[in-house]
């Protein structure tokens, strides 16, 4: 083979992978826009890749807020008894949960001290009631600021919790709640706020409340540790959405939504009360408006996408 074949051959081949690259540019290039072209020029599309979402209606129902804390149940009407001496702890006669009868003698105090002997002084009851704590036991020392014990009538349970600052102004007097206790799992209890403490805890910045709970069963003692939701806000014929379906442009909240022809929308939004997983839209869409709560992260506006709901 002479040397001129050689080059032709050589330059055929050249040839040849210049177009295989010319042709691989073209596809790359041209495809993106063959479904736009197509759309205006009116011809049949070629079929193309489309992002798959899912999308769910905007619904219209009512939105309840609510608060949840934790609360203790408590005897509004209990008293602590205190010793008139300072002294040594020689009797205690009652434990906790024990009834006690007005003018029971339930502990004596001996306030002898070295050099000097005194008769023990008793402690009695003043009222009828049960025993709620018992503070110290026998051969402690106390004085007339311990209190022995706490005595509560439990005919006026309440429970009582703290609420945190930024709450204050959704609580107040009539506000309603609920309560659940792990000693009754499937049973709730509903209740209302009665009581509410004119000054906040400077240390933990709450506020203290007392909520009546409904019981007539008396199944609620005193000790117990619920769980409470204390209902708030209620906005009625609310427009909602999954929370995990709104993006965010900086402070500009915003979701995609479909239109007939499964074209992306995208529709600033501005937000109302905000319910776990639920959110109320107050302006920038429509009860007819199909969001989009799954694929959004990679959705732009005007863009063609495949509904998979």
């Amino acid at each position: 083979m002479n040397t001129n074949t050689k080059k032709k051959k050589s330059r055929v081949g050249l040839i040849i992978l210049l177009i295989l690259i010319l042709a691989a540019i073209a596809v790359v290039v041209l495809n993106p826009f063959e479904q736009q072209l197509a759309q205006l020029t009116g011809e049949p599309e070629t079929e193309v890749s489309l992002l798959s979402v899912k999308t769910k209606p905007v619904s219209i129902d009512s939105l309840q807020g609510f608060i949840q804390v934790n609360g203790d149940v408590v005897d509004r009407q209990s008293i602590d008894i205190y010793p008139e001496n300072v002294g040594k702890l020689t009797y205690m006669s009652v434990k906790v949960g024990d009834r006690i009868s007005a003018d029971q003698v339930f502990a004596r105090v001996d306030p002898s001290r070295p050099g000097a002997n005194f008769k023990e002084i008793e402690v009695k009851s003043p009222v009828d009631g049960t025993v709620l704590a018992v503070h110290f036991s026998t051969g402690s020392t106390v004085s007339q600021q311990t209190a022995l014990i706490r005595i509560g009538m439990l005919g006026d349970l309440e429970i009582e919790t703290a609420i945190p600052e930024r709450y204050v102004g959704k609580i107040g007097v009539g506000t309603q709640a609920r309560a659940t206790f792990q000693a009754y799992p499937d049973e709730e209890f509903s209740g209302v706020v009665t009581r509410v403490s004119p000054v906040l805890n400077p240390v933990t910045r709450t506020l203290t409340i007392g909520i009546d709970v409904e019981d007539p069963n008396q199944l609620v003692k005193v000790g117990m540790f619920p769980s409470v939701v204390l209902h708030t806000e209620t906005v009625e014929d609310a427009l909602i959405i999954d929370r995990a379906s709104i993006l965010y442009e900086g402070s500009q909240a915003y979701v995609y939504t479909i239109d007939n022809q499964d074209v992306t929308r995208r529709k600033n939004i501005t937000l109302g009360l905000v319910v776990e997983d639920l959110v109320q839209v107050t302006s920038g869409l429509s009860s007819d408006d199909r969001i989009v709560i799954q694929g959004q992260t990679l959705l732009t506006d005007g863009v063609t996408v495949r509904v998979v709901d």
